[in-house]
Order: C-alpha cells, then structure tokens, then sequence
C-alpha cells in the first residue's frame, strides 16, 4: 500500500527574522494510519472531515527532526561521548560552549518552526470547526498541537535554561525570554487545559491516529516539567495517573522494544513514527541515523550502509552497567568493536564472555577509528529492514517517553517526601524495571538508587542523564574522562544567529 500527500499543506512563514522558516507541511509521509489517504491540493473548509489535515502537518513536523537535533540535545551526559569529526559536538561534550555553534542554531530554529507551525495547524482546525459540526473533535486536535507544542518548550528550556513563549506570533519580538522555571510553569498550566479534551487512551489505542497524542502523553510531559521545578509532590501526583490507568506496561523483552516488534508498545508513551510502507522502494518517511551508527559493519543483510559514528556510550557507562551484573540492558544499550572490547580487558579486567562485536541476528561490528562503541538503542539489525532498503536503521521509531521513566520518576518523587495517591511503594516501582533486567530486588530503596536505575535504564535516551545530574547539581559525575563540569555550563548560549534578530536574547535570562 502506498499513501501519497500531494499538496504543502502550510504556506511559508516569514517572521520578522526570527527563524528563516521554509514552507513546512505534508509533503512526507507519516505513518501507516494514513496510508491510502490523498491530501488534494484545494483547501476547502467546508468539507468537515478534512479538520484533520493540519492536525496531520502538525505530527508531520514534530516527526521530522534533523539528525543534529537528538545528539546535541544528548551529548553532554556521563553516558555518551561526541565521537566522529563534529568539532562543535565534541566542544558541546567538554562543556565549551559557542554560540556560533550551528547545531544550536539548528535546534533552536528547527524546534521553532514546529511551534509555529502548530498555530497554524490549530488556525487552520478552526477554520474546519463549522463544517466539521464536532466541537469535541476540534478541541481534542488543538489539545494534540498544544502538546506537540509543550514538548518543544520542554527540550528548548532544558537546553539553553529558557526560551521565548509564543502567544502571537506577530508580536515575538516584543516578548520577553521566559526562564526555565517559567517556562516550566507555562507546561504545566498548557497541559491542564489540554489534558480535558484528550483521549484517556494508551496512544496505541487511538485508532484515528495511533501513537498520538493522549491524557497520558500530555501528564508526561507535565510530571517532566515538576521535575525539573523540583515539585516532587506534583510529580509524584502526576505520574500515579499514568501508572493508575491501567494503560502501560513495561515491555517484557528490553532487547526488543528497541526494534521493529517495539513500535507502538504498551510501554511507549511518546514515539516519534517511521516507515518504509511495507516496501523496498518508493515512498518512505524515516528518521536518519547514520550519526549514531558504526562506520564499519559487515551486516547481514548485504548492502545496508553503515554509520557516521558520531554518538559513542561512554567506558564509565559501560563499566557501571558492568559492575551492577548488567546483560540485556548492557548488550541492548552498547555495540562493542573488537577495539573497544580490548580497551574495556585493559581498563576493567575480566569481561563477561557474552561481550562480543557480534550481534544477536549475525550483524558484526568491526574497528572504526572514529568510535569504540556505539549506541544499540539506535539502531535495528539489518536484518530488520525491508529488503530493498539500505539506510541505517531504517524503518526504525524514535522512542522519546517510556513508562519505564514513568515508574523511576515517581519512585524518586517518593524517596523525596512526596506521598503518593496509589498504593505502589518506590520500592515496587523500582524493582519493576529491575525485574525487566533480570535484576533482583531492591529494599528501601533511597534517591541515589533511584538515580543509578535510571542512569542503566535511560542512558542515551535524549539527555536523560545529563538533565538528571543538573537537577541534582551533581558536577562530580558529569566531570568524567578529563572533562570538569560546572553548573555555570548546565545550559547552551542562545544561538547567535538569533541573537543578532530578537534584542531580547542578548539580554540573556533574568
């Protein structure tokens, strides 16, 4: 089956320099859901059931994200090194920040024009709203872009320590920078009038848009937002709802959620959707990544290219994993070279005979001089993908919230003060994603246990780990490798290029 979007839903939008922002709308494709529909190029509002289009574009440009985007918002933490020959990665991981660095500016001015575009989208949804004659449907599409939108604050705040909040977009200029605790309080209260006129689905559930947004995404993003206050008591109130539905579960096979059998998993909260179509050419809508990925390989599966090796698990990761009796989390999380399997002899001792260059389905991971290891997170075997295909992983999801990250912020949330609305005790919460990992239980478990399990669950998990150790203020584990880090360097300049359009950032945070 094949689904052609024919027409750019959204007309270019030019704001006063803020962003150089290119036409952005359906020209790709997003995910199955949609196949076998045709977006025509004539815009009619009176014909109802097209409210979803913009809705559409709005997931369109949340999903497509630039290769750059997910490594500079990752690379600082205990858990990666920037491998490869990205100067300003490599400089983003010693903490030497520049705001002429163009992958800030390509994060700041990529996460902008998908805000941007969901006021269009949510314009353009209430232009339909007459026809549609569903003003239950019309709200839940406008809760969906203000989720879109929220996650987008979220990354912008967590990275640069604040942003601009958007309410008019001809009036940017004139909108002063919010700090991140503003802009934290500005998700909170988005996702409390959103939250109502979503779904209380499993986004696997929604059968107009599986993986969509539901309550639940939006209550993550919520409880992400408490954390980064410091709010334990609200994160603690706001992860029991997710844990209360009844909804998620964590996946039985760590191995495998990071592979084509984890799309659309009970444990997946946000996912960002790809596919090949069930083909080995034509049309495709995927993510690229090569960065993550090898150089050298001898795959399987003949002809699928290798990576650019720029996203490298650190020793001290892998020492860690190793030192707690770690296997599928290891092997799941970790490619090894033969190279980094002698560095990791020489500088640990003895390594569990299962350590190997070998994946399970026969993939093999030969020396690169630009990495020792690689993230197995962000990757598929190649036997995985469509024959036919030769792209890196292709074909694979972004995961981006499990409820394994659910489970261990509210236990953390506990081991602070916070009492719960629900009977399940930190300890439980904790051993249940232990437990997943083959690892026995913990007994009054204390914050620290709670940081450690989530350092071996969700490292290179889009600077999980890094956010944690900010929250925390703890420079001693961030400082690693010869690299010192302090907490004047917990955020990104404003890009420069941006500073040079909107006064307002020189001016720097208040």
């Amino acid at each position: 089956m094949k689904r052609d979007i024919i027409e750019k839903y959204f007309a270019p939008l030019f704001l006063s320099g803020l962003l150089l922002i290119s036409a952005i709308g359906c020209t790709d494709k997003l995910d199955e859901p949609y196949e076998d529909e045709s977006f025509t190029s004539d815009v009619d509002y009176s014909i109802g059931d097209d409210m979803i289009l913009p809705l559409l574009g709005a997931y369109q440009g949340l999903y497509t994200r630039a290769w750059e985007e997910p490594l500079t918002l990752g690379v600082r933490g205990d858990d990666v090194n920037a491998a490869g020959d990205q100067v300003p990665l490599q400089e983003q991981d010693e903490f030497k920040y520049l705001a002429s660095h163009w992958n800030l500016n390509s994060v700041w001015q990529l996460h902008y024009n998908d805000i941007i575009n969901t006021f269009t989208a949510m314009d353009e949804i209430e232009k339909y709203r007459p026809a549609a004659n569903n003003d239950a449907l019309a709200d839940q599409y406008i809760a969906e872009c203000r989720v879109i939108r929220a996650y987008l604050y979220l990354n912008l705040a967590r990275a640069f320590g604040g942003c601009i909040v958007i309410d008019e977009l001809d009036n940017i200029q004139n909108t002063p920078v919010s700090n991140k605790a503003e802009v934290m309080q500005y998700i909170v209260d988005e996702m409390n009038e959103a939250i109502p006129d979503l779904p209380a689905v499993h986004p696997n559930k929604r059968t107009d848009i599986p993986g969509g947004m539901t309550q639940y995404t939006a209550y993550a993003l919520q409880a992400l937002a408490y954390q980064e206050m410091e709010d334990y008591q609200s994160v603690a109130d706001v992860t029991a709802k997710i844990i209360d539905s009844g909804e998620f579960a964590l996946a039985s096979d760590f191995y495998h959620l990071f592979k084509t059998a984890g799309k659309l998993s009970d444990e997946n909260i946000l996912e960002f959707q790809y596919s090949d179509f069930n083909q080995g050419e034509g049309d495709s809508f995927n993510f690229n990544w090569s960065p993550f990925g090898i150089p050298g390989w001898t795959p399987v599966a003949t002809g699928v290219s290798g990576g650019w090796g720029f996203y490298e698990p650190t020793l001290k990761y892998i020492t860690f994993m190793l030192d707690r009796g770690e296997t599928v989390r290891l092997e799941t999380s970790v490619l090894f070279t033969p190279d980094g399997i002698s560095q990791l002899e020489e500088e640990y001792g003895s390594i569990p005979e299962w350590i190997s260059n070998t994946n399970r389905e026969g993939d093999v991971f030969n020396n690169s001089a630009r990495l020792l290891y690689a993230s197995g997170k962000h990757m598929i075997p190649s036997t995985e993908v469509i024959e036919g295909r030769t792209a890196y992983s292709s074909n694979k999801n972004f995961i981006v919230i499990r409820y394994a990250e659910i489970l261990l912020m509210y236990a953390e949330a506990l081991t602070r003060g916070a009492t719960s609305p629900i009977s399940m005790t930190a300890d439980e919460a904790v051993n249940m994603v232990r437990n997943r990992a083959g690892l026995g239980d913990l007994d009054n478990v204390t914050t620290q246990d709670v940081l450690d399990e989530k350092f071996a669950e969700l490292a290179m998990e889009w600077g999980t780990r890094f956010y944690d150790m900010v929250r925390t203020e703890n420079v001693a584990e961030l400082s690693h490798d010869g690299k010192t880090f302090t907490m004047d360097k917990a955020y990104y300049p404003f890009p420069a290029d941006q500073v040079a359009e909107l006064p307002q950032l020189a001016d720097g945070i208040q």
